[in-house]
């Protein structure tokens, strides 16, 4: 490996007073790393130990992933769309044509959640959430290629009110049939429980408590080089949930500001993603470059500085970065986007205001839900300010009843009840 740049003598400088960290993603990248940057604690999980991920963060998340990494000779997994969603019928593989998969950008959001209508708030792509419940109904069925190349039909068929999934899975022909249920106050402060096909239970190592980095191989778009893209594994470093990332091109590592930064942080899990490296096909090594740094915002509001050293490839799989902590920038805020939403006046009758604070500028939009989950009014989306903003609602079509009214700002939701006199 070589640093790209004559600002090696001065990270090699700022080195010596920084904490160096090495995380090892193994011989042909065969493992993950969940890492928390606090105190250096890590779980390495072997790729082939896990095949999908259900969120277990909050009350109402339900992003369910599939694990895209595989090792350099392994095989992938692979996720489509079943052609029925009568979980009873019979597929045959020859009909599976739609493949889905995880988007990288959040991790409300997976392949199990990629066919959610994005206009409708309670559509969790694998099922759709009923307000009177408080539950989400699993309507999709999905079809797996294990790593071993046989197929499972698969069907998550609740979140329930008490935070349990519940799916189950057989073969293609409805044979071997077995339903799980994963709990997700098992899993408090880990963010993810891992379930294998292969054992038919989840993953015994426990992930660091609000871990904050994911060293993994993971699907990215690559350009293929005649103006199209092309699917590809890569490895790299996806962030955790709750954590906000900004990227600092041609600068100093050692000397640049956070503050000059700010206002680029993130919530895209890619953005270290996986080109702080090159490969030099001439030289046959990995290049680092120089000229780039991290800054990483944790879900506690601790502000850190990181900017790698070495990579090493697939004969050991070590990465080594640089971290810094800068200190914590503001006190912890339990939404990253809506300081504050009300109604008034609630009860309704012919008018209300929707009043709400921005913590920055956004694209929101306001939808009225009844309890059978069905969308009765949607607003146009508009781009708000950071600070105040205000809607007011005339000519309601609304019966008298309960109502959910449901506050989208970048995909960020916030909900109040209401009730239509």
């Amino acid at each position: 490996m070589k640093i790209t740049s004559t600002l090696f003598f001065v990270l090699a400088l700022f080195f010596s007073i920084h904490a160096q960290v090495e995380i090892s993603y193994a011989p042909s990248y065969a493992n993950q790393v969940f890492y928390r940057l606090s105190d250096d604690e890590k779980a390495s999980i072997p790729l082939a130990d896990w095949d999908i991920a259900f969120t277990t963060y909050s009350l109402q998340d339900g992003g369910i992933h599939l694990n895209e990494a595989s090792t350099l000779s392994g095989v992938p997994l692979e996720l489509y769309l079943a052609p029925t969603n009568d979980f009873s019928a019979t597929i045959s593989t020859d009909d599976l044509t739609d493949q889905l998969g995880n988007d990288e950008k959040s991790w409300n959001y997976g392949a199990f959640n990629s066919t959610r209508d994005e206009n409708n708030p309670l559509d969790y792509g694998w099922g759709i959430y009923n307000p009177g419940a408080m539950a989400v109904a699993g309507e999709q069925v999905f079809v797996i290629r294990l790593r071993d190349e046989s197929y499972k039909k698969i069907q998550i068929t609740e979140l329930s009110s008490a935070s349990v999934y519940s799916f189950k899975y057989a073969d293609l022909d409805g044979s071997n049939e077995e339903n799980v249920t994963i709990s997700k106050s098992d899993f408090t402060g880990e963010d993810l429980a891992l379930f294998s096909f292969s054992s038919g239970d989840v993953v015994g190592t426990s992930l660091p408590e609000n871990w904050d980095l994911l060293f993994s191989r993971y699907t990215s778009t690559l350009d293929d080089g005649s103006g199209g893209i092309i699917p590809y594994n890569v490895t790299g470093v996806l962030s955790g949930v709750g954590v906000q990332v900004a990227k600092a091109l041609e600068v100093n590592p050692g000397a640049v500001d956070f503050a000059d930064y700010e206002d680029s942080l993130s919530t895209d899990l890619d953005i270290i993603g996986h080109d702080w490296k090159s490969f030099d096909l001439d030289n046959f090594e990995w290049n680092i470059p120089a000229d780039r740094a991290y800054f990483v915002k944790t879900a506690d509001e601790k502000i850190w500085k990181l900017y790698f050293l070495d990579f090493e490839g697939s004969g050991t799989g070590v990465a080594v970065f640089v971290k810094t902590e800068l200190g914590t920038v503001n006190t912890v805020s339990p939404n990253p986007i809506v300081e504050s939403m009300n109604v008034f006046p609630n009860p309704i009758q012919d008018e209300a205001t929707v009043a709400f604070s921005l913590k920055k500028a956004s694209r929101v939009q306001i939808q009225i839900v009844d309890m059978q989950g069905r969308v009765v009014w949607t607003s146009q989306t508009t781009d708000s300010l950071a600070g105040f903003n205000s809607l007011t609602i005339s000519n309601l079509p609304l019966a008298k009843g309960q109502y959910a009214l449901i506050l989208n700002a970048d995909d960020v939701v916030i909900t109040q009840q209401i009730t239509k006199l």
